[in-house]
């Protein structure tokens, strides 16, 4: 029973910094959910539990951020950013955990050596021609694939969009991708049976964790610099990449 408490405790105090991040900048738990609760679950456990959390996450996001939305926009990266966590979800049932491990520490240092030198968001939104539309739709599925793959990390797209959309804009944006998308995750992981009856447990286990971290976020928005707030997250997040690696 002590061991559940300190599981459960640990679970809800990495919800809190977990989606304090994404209240602030729109993206980023599942970059602190999945490394961090690996290190007491089986990776195959907490990928669909966070997906699951993630989606219930998101739905109050999407009041937070309303007024910034585009369907036409959003849509071109969330469509192809389900697809991709749908195929994505395959390589996850059929390779071992100690590769998968791997990939995603290598995905996660890649982030936060990115976040460290990443440039200011621009001021001006780009034309929404069919070129962009394009390149949003390329960068939502190949983000969707590693996601489904590992549980985090949806490299392409969390650098494109900071670097072409206004702070306010890149959340809503990152908000509908993610609301459509984890849908489909949290649907597929239920279809192939690893949303098992545990991992929704554990994702529940973490949902006061998860709505105070959202609300903390949301309420620090303004105070908070992109290019400052964006280098502590990946400052963050290079010891469990390096765990993950085998390197810690």
């Amino acid at each position: 029973m002590a061991r559940v408490g300190a599981v459960a405790l640990w679970l809800n105090l990495v919800a809190i910094l977990a989606f304090f991040v994404k209240g602030v900048a729109g993206f980023g738990p599942a970059l602190f959910l999945v490394p961090l609760w690996s290190l007491f679950l089986p990776l195959k456990t907490v990928i669909p539990a966070v997906a699951f959390l993630l989606f219930l996450a998101n739905l109050p996001m999407l009041a937070l951020v309303a007024r910034h939305l585009n369907p036409r926009r959003d849509l071109a990266a969330a469509l192809p950013y389900a697809l991709g966590l749908v195929l994505g979800t395959r390589v996850l049932l059929s390779w071992p955990e100690a590769r998968l491990r791997a990939v995603l520490g290598l995905v996660l240092l890649l982030f936060a050596l990115w976040s460290l030198v990443r440039p200011r968001a621009p001021e001006k939104l780009p034309a929404l021609d069919a070129a962009e539309l394009f390149r949003l739709a390329l960068v939502g599925f190949s983000g969707g694939f590693l996601v489904g793959m590992v549980g985090a990390g949806a490299l392409p797209f969390l650098i494109y969009v900071p670097l072409s959309y206004p702070k306010d804009e890149a959340r809503a944006l990152f908000t509908a991708v993610f609301v459509l998308g984890t849908m489909a995750w949290t649907v597929t992981y239920w279809v192939t049976g690893l949303l098992t009856p545990f991992a929704v447990k554990t994702a529940l286990y973490a949902l006061p964790g998860t709505l105070l971290g959202l609300w903390l976020g949301d309420r620090l928005a303004r105070r908070l610099s992109g290019p400052g707030f964006t280098r502590l997250v990946g400052a963050l997040l290079v010891i469990p990449a390096l765990k993950l690696l085998g390197v810690l």
